[in-house]
C-alpha cells in the first residue's frame, strides 16, 4: 500500500543528504514523491510544503515541521468571473527547486540586517478551458508560502470572485484569533481582542476572523497564518467565519466597507500575480515572535537613499489632552518635553487646522528650533468615510495630496499620520500605497491609524514607520472592558499582530484616563521593549513622565525604537513574554506577565564574553511603585525577576 507520508519522509532524508554546504539543488530535490506530488523543503531541511494534484484535477497543499503536520491537506485554487481554476487542472510543468538567497537592510524593525534563505519552485497548470495558471511555492526555515499567478497579456480586467484557498489546522490545536470587525463608523480596523479558542471554532459574527491567526498544534509546532506582498491589484483578505473540518478559507472584504465605495472583489488585467498566503512556523511561540517572513516575502524597496528615514521616540499630547492639537501653546510644550527627554519626534493629532493661539507654521518653526521632528494628523477620507475629524479630503485626491505634502515639507514637517480607513478593498489598498509612494518621493514618514495590518509594505516602503491595527492604549479612553483584558492582551500581541511589523499601540501610560489601569507601572514601562514600532509614540502626559523616579525616567530617555537583533527569551500568549533586543552593544530586555504573579528566569546567554553591568527596573511593593538595582552580570548568569500579577520589568545591559 502506497504511503505518501512515508514517501515524503524518504525524499526529505534524501534531500538532506544530497544538499551540499552551499545549498546546491540536486536531482533528488527535483523528483516528486509521486506523479502528482511536488515537495519543497527549507534550507535547514526541517520545514516543508507539498502541493498535490488530486484525481479530479484539484490542488491541495500541506506543511510539516520536522515531520510533524502543521497544515493538513488544504484546498488551493481561484475562481474568476470569466474562468475557474479549481478543478479539472492539467499539469504542464514544474520548475526545479532553486535557492533564494537575499540580504537586505532596513532602518527599523526587529533587526537591521535580514538574511533570506529559502527554496522556491513554480508549478504550471491549465484549466479545463486551456487557460494557464501558476502556483509559486516557497519553503523558508521559519515557514512556507505560496501565491497564484495568471500568465499572459490581456488589458481587459479580470475579476476574482473567490479563492478556494484554505488552511487546515490539525485537530486539537489551540488558537488565538481576532474577530474581523463588522462594518461601522470606525471599522473594520483590526481593533478587537484576540480570543483564546479551540481550532475550528466559528467566529462570533458573519464577518469572520482577521489575519493574523495563531495556532499551537497538539503535536507541538506553532503556526501563524497571514498574507504578504499585497499590491494595488488585489484586496486585503481575512478568514471565513466557519471552519468546517478545521479548514479556514479566504474571505474578501465586506461589500459595505468604506461606505460601500469600491469593489469587494479584486480586478486586474494580465499578467496578474496574487499576494502570498503565508504560514509562519516555529517549534516554540518565541520562534514565531522572531520571524520576519512577512517582510522577507515582500518586494525589495526602490528607495535608494533611506538616510532621511530615522526611527525614534515621540511625544504625543492627544491621549492625555484631547483638545491639545487645537492649542499652539500645548503643542509647543510637548515639543519642549520631547527635547528634554532626548526624543526625536512629537505628534500633532487631529483638528490642528482649527488651532488657537498661533498657527501650525509657528508650531513647526518652534519644533525646528528644538530639533524635534513633527508629524501631522490627517483624515484619509474622501468618500469612503464620514468621520468629521480634520483636516480631511487632503489625502484622497492625488493632486491635493502631493500639494499638501510638498507644503508641509517646506515647513520642516517630518511625517504624517493618516487615519480612518475602514476598508480593505482594492481601492483603499491602492490609496494606502499611493500615500506611501508620494510620501517617499517627498521624503515624509507615514503612520497609518484606523488601518489595516502590515502586509510587507515596510520593506517595500521603509518610510512606513507605524501602523495601528491593534486594540491599543487609546482604549483606556473608550472601552470599559479594556483594563481587565489589557495584561492578557499585551502578552498575546507579540506572538500575533506585532509579528507582522511595526505596531503603533501608543504604549507606556502610567496615569489613569476614563478607565483605570490594572497593569503595574513596571508592566507599562516594559512595553517600550516588548512592543516594536519604528517610531514609538509614548502616549502619557509630559507631567506623568516628568514625575517618574530617576531610574524609569532615565530608561525612557535611553530606550531606542529600532533594533540590531531580537531574541525571544521565554513566554507564550496569554501567560507572559520576555524579549531581548540589541542596539549596538547595548541589550534591552522587557518582560510582562498576564493576570498571574510569576517569576521570570532570564539566562544571560545572549551576552558576549566579558564583564557586563545590568540595571533592572521591576515591580515595587505596590502596582504603582518601581524597584531598581544595578549589578555586575556575565553570560553564564541567570537573573530571576519576580513579577506581580499584570506586572513586568526591564533591563538595560552594558559592557563594563
Amino acid at each position: 500500500m502506497y504511503r505518501r507520508d512515508v514517501a515524503l519522509a524518504l525524499v526529505t532524508a534524501a534531500m538532506a543528504l544530497a544538499t551540499t554546504l552551499t545549498g546546491t539543488v540536486t536531482t533528488a530535490q527535483r523528483t516528486p514523491t509521486a506523479a502528482n506530488d511536488w515537495p519543497l523543503v527549507s534550507p535547514d531541511n526541517r520545514t516543508s510544503i507539498v502541493i498535490t494534484r488530486q484525481a479530479d484535477g484539484r490542488l491541495t497543499w500541506r506543511a510539516t515541521r520536522a515531520g510533524v503536520t502543521v497544515i493538513a491537506p488544504s484546498p488551493l485554487g481561484v475562481r474568476r468571473l470569466d474562468q475557474e481554476f479549481v478543478e479539472g487542472l492539467t499539469f504542464v510543468r514544474a520548475t526545479p527547486p532553486v535557492i533564494v538567497a537575499d540580504q537586505y537592510q532596513m532602518p527599523h524593525g526587529k533587526r537591521r540586517v535580514h538574511r533570506v534563505s529559502a527554496r522556491e519552485r513554480t508549478l504550471s497548470f491549465t484549466n479545463a478551458g486551456g487557460r494557464p495558471f501558476d502556483v509559486i511555492m516557497r519553503a523558508h526555515d521559519d515557514g512556507v508560502a505560496f501565491r497564484y499567478r495568471f500568465p499572459g497579456t490581456d488589458t481587459i480586467a479580470k475579476t476574482v470572485s473567490a479563492e478556494a484557498t484554505g488552511f487546515a489546522i490539525p485537530t486539537g490545536a489551540s488558537a488565538w484569533m481576532q474577530p474581523q470587525q463588522p462594518v461601522g463608523e470606525y471599522a473594520p480596523a483590526y481593533e478587537e481582542l484576540y480570543k483564546p479558542v479551540s481550532s475550528g471554532t466559528a467566529a462570533p459574527t458573519a464577518d469572520g476572523w482577521a489575519f493574523p491567526a495563531l495556532f499551537h498544534t497538539a503535536a507541538g509546532p506553532w503556526v501563524l497564518i497571514t498574507e504578504s506582498g499585497l499590491d494595488s491589484t488585489y484586496s486585503g483578505a481575512h478568514l471565513q467565519p466557519e471552519a468546517a473540518d478545521g479548514i479556514y478559507h479566504i474571505k474578501f472584504p465586506n461589500p459595505g466597507e468604506g461606505l460601500g465605495v469600491g469593489n469587494a472583489s479584486p480586478r486586474s488585467g494580465l499578467p496578474w500575480t496574487l499576494p502570498w498566503r503565508v504560514a509562519i512556523i516555529g517549534d516554540t511561540a518565541g520562534r514565531i515572535l522572531e520571524s520576519d517572513l512577512v517582510d522577507d516575502l515582500a518586494p525589495a524597496t526602490h528607495i535608494r537613499d533611506t538616510s532621511w528615514i530615522v526611527p525614534g521616540r515621540s511625544a504625543w499630547s492627544w491621549w492625555s489632552e484631547s483638545n491639545s492639537p487645537r492649542s499652539a501653546s500645548r503643542l509647543n510644550a510637548y515639543t519642549d518635553f520631547a527635547a528634554d527627554m532626548g526624543w526625536e519626534y512629537s505628534l500633532v493629532d487631529a483638528n490642528w487646522n482649527a488651532m488657537a493661539g498661533g498657527t501650525i507654521e509657528e508650531v513647526a518653526a518652534h519644533a525646528r528650533e528644538k530639533n524635534i521632528g513633527l508629524s501631522l494628523w490627517y483624515n484619509s477620507g474622501g468618500p469612503h468615510n464620514e468621520v468629521t475629524e480634520a483636516p480631511r479630503d487632503r489625502m484622497s485626491d492625488p493632486i491635493a495630496r502631493r500639494s499638501e505634502m510638498r507644503k508641509i515639507k517646506s515647513w520642516g514637517i517630518r511625517g504624517i499620520k493618516v487615519d480612518f480607513w475602514q476598508s480593505d478593498k482594492q481601492d483603499r489598498i491602492t490609496q494606502y500605497r499611493s500615500v506611501l509612494q508620494d510620501a517617499a518621493d517627498i521624503q515624509l514618514l507615514v503612520n497609518f491609524h484606523g488601518a489595516t495590518i502590515p502586509r510587507g509594505w515596510e520593506r517595500e516602503f521603509p518610510n512606513l514607520i507605524g501602523m495601528e491595527a491593534v486594540l491599543g492604549a487609546e482604549q483606556y479612553k473608550f472601552r470599559a472592558d479594556f483594563p481587565a483584558n489589557a495584561a492578557y492582551h499585551n502578552t498575546v500581541l507579540p506572538f500575533t499582530r506585532n509579528v507582522l511589523g511595526s505596531m503603533d499601540y501608543t504604549p507606556v501610560t502610567f496615569s489613569d484616563h476614563q478607565y483605570k489601569h490594572l497593569t503595574t507601572n513596571a508592566h507599562e514601562l516594559a512595553l517600550s521593549v516588548v512592543f516594536q514600532s519604528a517610531v514609538q509614540h509614548f502616549a502619557d502626559s509630559a507631567q506623568s513622565y516628568q514625575a517618574l523616579p530617576d531610574a524609569p525616567k532615565t530608561f525612557l530617555k535611553q530606550v531606542p525604537a529600532a533594533w540590531d537583533e531580537t531574541r525571544a527569551i521565554e513566554g507564550e500568549p496569554g501567560r507572559a513574554v520576555v524579549v531581548a533586543r540589541r542596539d549596538g552593544v547595548v541589550w534591552y530586555v522587557g518582560g510582562i506577565a498576564a493576570n498571574d504573579a510569576q517569576t521570570s528566569r532570564v539566562p544571560m546567554t545572549f551576552l558576549g564574553p566579558g564583564a557586563w553591568q545590568v540595571t533592572v527596573i521591576q515591580d515595587g511593593a505596590t502596582d504603582r511603585e518601581f524597584s531598581s538595582r544595578t549589578t555586575a552580570v556575565a553570560s553564564t548568569d541567570v537573573i530571576d525577576v519576580p513579577m506581580r500579577a499584570r506586572g513586568g520589568f526591564v533591563m538595560r545591559i552594558t559592557k563594563r
